[in-house]
């Protein structure tokens, strides 16, 4: 498994709704890594994992958002649904 690609950060936010997360991508991160990036029919992605960190930083930031890495990158199968009319790999 590669080591964690860190691509923003971001803060917990309780509004009127619940809570919700705002963050932050660092395009210049996804510049460095350009395996992030990936293509499906034209379109491009970036498939992100958004987590609570352990601690809050001294910016306030308790959010780390990071790559979520799949087949290729961690020899993990994408589960097959069938019924998916779209045929969308995510």
């Amino acid at each position: 498994m590669t080591d964690t690609i860190y691509l923003g950060s971001g803060k917990s936010v309780t509004g009127e709704y619940g809570e919700f997360f705002s963050i932050t991508v660092n395009l210049n991160k996804v510049k460095e890594h350009p395996q992030v990036v990936e293509e499906f029919k034209g379109v491009k992605y970036i498939r992100l994992n958004v987590t609570k960190k352990k601690e809050t930083d001294k910016f306030g930031k308790d959010v780390a958002v990071t790559w979520a890495q799949y087949k290729k990158e961690t020899g993990q199968t994408i589960p097959d649904n069938k019924d998916n009319k779209e045929d969308l790999p995510f």
